[in-house]
């Protein structure tokens, strides 16, 4: 033993070559000890594919950078060098720091949560999970086919509120307006379509109890909700043909489907009883 001390303290070079190896196997040992990790900790195998190959890449680059300063002769200020390895971990790991940015937001500035109804990117889905990197949703079928859930989970990354705008149908207060175009023909008589329609809503929309009210205010304090007419509402408008009546009324987030099913069925009776309405084609 001291023969090899002797013998690398006047070989600058086997020096360079040992350390060499030690970096190397130390690159090894922390690349599987990182891979252990991130398989307990995440369970879609994209994602666990994707991070393990950053933070491989990221070890690498760090090796690398550390075996040239081993065997430059620079006299670089060692700031310098931690400058160049700051700056490639930055490149190399820039989605898994801003995921864990918007994570901290997500937390602590709550613009949605577990629960909550969200839209991002196009994708519209029930939150069930909020993790360090990414948003677990339950996906739900678009507004055309109610907006039920398809079963299907799709995992959305944390960074995606820095650059997509995201809809929440619950943050505020957890109601909404609906719209439902009734069509009717030239020579229909609107007026009767109408207060039929009117008597219908207000049989069928939510009910603008105290609870409902209260909801509304508490929303209204922490933003800028301002609704000067909760009551339903049918406008009349002349399009391409045809008589177009949009019914508008306020319902709760996930029953606008059961409510929509209900006035549908109430309209379809009470217009097939009466000669003077006819229904646009």
């Amino acid at each position: 033993m001291e023969e090899i001390i002797s013998y690398l303290s006047h070989h600058t070079t086997a020096q360079k070559v040992l350390i060499s190896f030690v970096l190397i196997v130390i690159n090894i040992l922390v690349v599987q000890f990182t891979s252990k990790i991130l398989f307990r900790a995440v369970k879609n195998s994209s994602t666990y594919y994707n991070l393990r190959k950053r933070f491989s890449f990221t070890f690498t680059l760090i090796l690398i950078v550390l075996i040239l300063l081993v065997w430059s002769e620079s006299k670089l200020d060692l700031t310098t060098y931690m400058g160049f390895i700051s700056a490639g971990i930055a490149i190399a790991l820039r989605e898994i720091f801003t995921n864990i940015a918007a994570w901290f937001i997500i937390v602590f500035q709550k613009p949605f949560e577990v629960g909550d109804r969200i839209n991002v990117n196009g994708q519209t889905g029930d939150i069930i999970d909020i993790k360090l990197f990414q948003i677990v949703l339950l996906e739900v079928s678009s507004i055309d086919f109610g907006e039920q859930s398809t079963g299907r989970i799709v995992h959305v990354p944390n960074n995606f509120i820095f650059i997509h705008s995201i809809t929440n149908a619950n943050k505020g207060f957890d109601y909404i307006w609906n719209e439902i175009e009734v069509r009717l023909t030239i020579d229909s008589d609107w007026e009767v379509a109408k207060k039929m329609l009117d008597e219908i809503i207000n049989q069928h929309a939510l009910n603008l109890t105290p609870g409902v009210k209260e909801s509304i205010y508490e929303a209204s304090k922490k933003y800028m909700l301002y609704y000067r007419n909760l009551t339903p509402i049918v406008y009349v408008n002349v399009k391409d043909g045809y008589i177009a009546l949009d019914v508008r009324y306020l319902c709760e987030t996930r029953k606008a489907r059961v409510t929509e099913n209900d006035i549908w069925k109430a309209i379809l009776i009470a217009f097939k009883t009466n000669d003077q309405i006819k229904m646009h084609q």
